[in-house]
């Protein structure tokens, strides 16, 4: 259901990256983001465990260490049935399915399919073609329908639905669906981002829905996953990757602009609502001259660093294969609550590696 609309800023048209739009306590803030189709087509990533370690969610970390907000991610409860308990891997942007597949995390994405052992519950294509996916602490999947090469890749209507597929049953259902405006010819797109948060159980969805080409129209809604209720956080601005981290001075939600290379973030208070000014973070251009118009498709963070995924996009559907991507890393300044160039390779946190 949705929650209580606050007041809201909205911008009017889209301004420089350092006039960011301000976003102020209580205010409604969404952010929107739109991927292109390395994005859209959705993020793989694989976990090794021990099969014991599999099925209990791991402790909430406290609030107050500076780093990611994930740690606690469990084990979908299905995988131990399924025989996948000790060698997990998840993706949603396998050219030989349509949805979400788990497969062996082993064996190098690059192999035989067969090799990799690739398995799909039914219900996992329902959705048609899906982009981001989030794990939470009891292993529930959350995941959106992001079209890849047309509209007709998703059912009608599916576009602004977060879906969840159960920890228990691996049964694919609509979770919740947002209000608000639909894709139009000009824009297909709908929810493109997401991002989880442990502290407070909840979970950040950017939604490009109504936006054109020179309307700006996008936002973000924190989504109270034990209530299912909804409230608006970021209003008026298309984004694509989204990632909650606490620094020294607090927790801020950052974001992957759709209209500059730029990374914002907002501060968020305890409960997980946005309040305090917008601010420009990164500014990528002068980084990213092998291709035009790269953006941040996805945000992730290990211990202290951030790694940015960055891909060409003009606001269109394009062929996978046509699909560029640049890695990016930087290191946190904690007394100046700051991003630097990280020029080595980030460590492995021993739980969760990424791939795009």
């Amino acid at each position: 259901m949705m929650g209580k609309r606050r007041r809201a800023i909205k911008p009017g048209t889209r301004r420089a990256a350092a006039q960011a739009p301000s976003v102020r306590r209580g205010v409604l803030l969404l952010v929107a983001g739109m991927m292109t189709l390395l994005a859209v087509a959705g993020a793989g990533w694989w976990m090794m465990r021990s099969a014991e370690n599999a099925l209990p969610a791991a402790p909430t970390r406290p609030a107050a260490v500076i780093g990611g907000v994930t740690g606690c991610r469990g084990i979908p409860r299905f995988v131990a049935r399924l025989g996948y308990a000790d060698r997990l891997g998840i993706s949603t942007s396998e050219r030989t399915h349509k949805g979400l597949v788990i497969f062996d995390g082993r064996v190098p994405v690059s192999a035989d399919p067969a090799q990799r052992d690739i398995h799909q519950e039914p219900s996992w294509d329902d959705a048609g073609t899906l982009g981001p996916f989030v794990i939470d602490r009891d292993g529930h999947i959350y995941t959106a329908a992001v079209p890849r090469t047309a509209v007709s890749d998703n059912p009608p209507g599916s576009l602004n639905v977060v879906y969840r597929i159960d920890s228990e049953t691996a049964e694919l259902q609509p979770f919740v669906t947002l209000p608000g405006a639909v894709g139009s010819s000009e824009n297909p797109f709908g929810i493109l981002g997401m991002a989880y948060d442990c502290d407070t159980h909840a979970l950040y969805v950017s939604t490009v829905a109504g936006s054109t080409r020179q309307a700006e129209q996008g936002r973000i809604v924190r989504i109270d996953l034990a209530s299912r209720e909804i409230s608006d956080e970021v209003i008026g601005v298309d984004a694509i990757g989204l990632a909650v981290f606490q620094g020294r001075v607090g927790k801020r939600l950052y974001i992957g602009l759709a209209r500059s290379a730029d990374v914002g973030s907002v501060a968020l208070d305890a409960a997980g609502h946005a309040t305090g000014e917008f601010r420009v973070d990164l500014a990528l251009d002068e980084r990213l001259a092998q291709f035009a118009e790269p953006r941040v498709r996805r945000i992730s963070f290990d211990q202290t660093n951030m790694t940015l995924f960055v891909v060409p996009f003009a606001f269109n559907l394009r062929a996978v294969s046509e699909q560029q991507q640049v890695t990016l890393r930087y290191g946190y300044d904690a007394e100046r609550d700051s991003w630097v160039p990280f020029p080595a390779s980030i460590p492995a946190s021993g739980r969760v590696n990424l791939r795009g």
